[in-house]
């Protein structure tokens, strides 16, 4: 048997030995937090699709040059470029990622250079569809060929936007999979297609478009996206994530960091709110961003928290 004073040692030895692996265990923490607020590169780009995530991307850009970043906002035409940039650019990510389905093509294509963060969305519940505006009586896409009348004043004609959208490469196979054969999916520009919306609106004429929430369009006109219950679109809810290049957390620590804060505590009435402003007050979108950063001083201090920013 030991003696109680071994036992004794033996139990003291036991207690620094496990306060030197929790210190060590403490410490790799620390330093693991340290480097996550650590700026690393000082430039930035921010691709965003002009409808689609203006009011976000913009808001995530003065953040991010609060914090000392160069930061350069390109509007882009359509999802597949926007992909594409991110994908070949390491000081690069977007705000616009539609998952579980709208984006998947993207991801099968440049899936290997991403790097999705998904952890919290930035928008839980994002809808993505056919629309038309709510005096028109249709309520479901398989009604599209129960209504020969109405089929025929839309000329079997869906309103689309630029063919590289997800929701138009979805759109396709929709119409396969409800067997809408006679029906044709139109391609433009999202400028054309609400263009066309406005001028059929005013006249109370049919239309049906490709469509998707949140849009400041919803809260502009009086419009309604059409069941699907063949789940045609995707069985799950959408929502949307942040997409970055897989470099991009290393190249630029609080960079990241930052923008997941935002994504966790991003609120969809501000979005609607700074996307009424841009799109149907018409404000310059730049001076509508930073009208909310100076605005949210208790937001912005929470998203910059610890950020070790750069000395000018």
């Amino acid at each position: 048997m030991l003696k109680k004073k071994s036992v004794r040692w033996i139990g003291i030895a036991f207690i620094f030995i496990m306060a030197l692996a929790l210190s060590a265990c403490g410490q790799s923490e620390s330093n693991s937090d340290q480097k996550a607020m650590e700026m690393g590169g000082k430039e930035i780009e921010i691709p965003y699709t002009s409808d689609g995530s203006t009011a976000r991307s913009l808001v995530i850009a003065e953040v991010l040059k609060e914090a000392g970043y160069d930061v350069v906002t390109t509007p882009v035409p359509s999802s597949g470029p926007m992909y594409a940039s991110v994908a070949q650019n390491s000081d690069a990510f977007h705000a616009s990622g539609r998952f579980p389905n709208v984006d998947e093509s993207y991801m099968q294509k440049y899936g290997k250079d991403l790097t999705v963060y998904d952890e919290e969305h930035f928008i839980d519940n994002a809808r993505v569809g056919l629309a038309v505006p709510k005096y028109m009586s249709i309520d479901s896409i398989a009604q599209l060929d129960d209504e020969p009348e109405m089929a025929k004043e839309v000329d079997h004609k869906i309103q689309g936007t630029d063919p590289r959208n997800g929701v138009m490469k979805q759109t396709k196979a929709v119409l396969d999979d409800y067997d809408l054969d006679d029906w044709q999916l139109e391609e433009g520009s999202d400028e054309e297609m609400l263009k066309i919306l406005e001028e059929k609106y005013k006249k109370q004429e049919p239309i049906i478009i490709t469509g998707w929430q949140p849009h400041w369009l919803f809260d502009t006109f009086e419009m309604k996206m059409l069941d699907d219950p063949n789940h045609a679109y995707g069985n799950e809810k959408q929502h949307i994530d942040l997409v970055f290049n897989k470099d991009f957390k290393d190249a630029h620590p609080a960079a990241y960091t930052i923008a997941t804060r935002i994504a966790k505590d991003w609120d969809e009435k501000d979005e609607k709110a700074l996307m009424k402003q841009i799109f149907v007050d018409r404000k310059n979108a730049e001076q509508v961003a930073k009208d909310y950063v100076d605005n949210h001083d208790r937001k912005v201090d929470d998203w910059l928290s610890g950020v070790h920013q750069h000395k000018s």
